[in-house]
């Protein structure tokens, strides 16, 4: 059951982020959200609830291996009924079968504005879906990545359509791109300072590689100090994954937005 859950959950993801910039699969991503809502409220009724170990995985070295490799380091552990975590999930598409069903055929006016929304709350479903132990394949390893692409793309294809001009579309795409990811660096600070686990808990986490030397911190970072969160909150979240996602958004949303601009002239 958890595979078809994930693999519905994935396309119900990827098809909103296209459903944004493209009214003609709109429709499909309407029916993939109610039909993952409603898998997964059968499973939280049906299926055996069980209690969610959360990781944050990070560069490091695994045992006594000699390689660096990515680590899963176990920060938190929730219990809670199994029905109660498809609620996070449905009110989720819900959210987003009104939204699209309010847009009809009709193209977003600004190119953040609702890809931002849904990447932030897909962020506090993901969330909300930890604390009330989801099962685990729904929520790691694979985590804010599962949302945030999509999001990413839905921005970068309605940018593309909507910069008037080359500088335009790249500080969209630069400013966007960094917001989708800001509440969840902040939230990591917050769960990290507070220790309430789930996936951006960081707070116990010292072993890890500096990028640098590719060796490990010497001596080891010290817990809830400021080096300990730059490397693996703001680091990650604010510099690192922004700067690799910009790589990926701004090709398409470029192609995109030479295509609106040159593609329909006669030559």
């Amino acid at each position: 059951m958890e595979p078809t859950l994930v693999c519905l959950h994935l396309a119900a993801f990827l098809c909103l982020g296209l459903g944004l910039p493209l009214p003609g699969l709109r429709r499909p991503a309407l029916i993939l959200l109610v039909v993952a809502a409603l898998a997964s409220l059968g499973r939280g009724l049906f299926g055996e609830a069980a209690p969610l170990n959360t990781v944050h995985t990070y560069a490091g070295y695994q045992g006594s291996a000699l390689e660096v490799s990515m680590v899963a380091f176990p920060t938190g552990t929730f219990a809670a009924p199994g029905w109660q975590w498809p609620l996070v999930y449905t009110g989720f598409a819900a959210l987003w079968v009104v939204i699209l069903l309010g847009l009809g055929r009709r193209a977003p006016k600004n190119a953040l504005v609702l890809p931002l929304l849904f990447a932030w709350t897909a962020t506090a479903g993901w969330l909300g879906m930890q604390w009330f132990a989801a099962p685990s394949a729904l929520v790691q390893p694979v985590g804010l990545d599962r949302f945030l692409w999509p999001a990413g793309l839905a921005m970068a294809l309605l940018a593309g359509k909507q910069a008037k001009s080359f500088p335009a579309l790249l500080l969209t795409i630069s400013a966007g791109t960094l917001l989708a990811r800001l509440p969840a660096a902040v939230f990591s600070k917050y769960a990290s300072d507070h220790e309430l686990g789930t996936c951006l808990d960081v707070h116990t986490i010292q072993d890890i590689v500096n990028p640098m030397t590719q060796a490990t911190f010497s001596p080891p970072l010290e817990v809830g100090s400021a080096a300990q969160q730059f490397w693996l909150i703001w680091l990650e979240h604010v510099i690192f994954f922004p700067a690799v996602y910009f790589l990926s958004f701004f090709g398409i949303a470029f192609g995109a937005y030479m295509f609106h601009q040159h593609g329909d002239k006669p030559r």
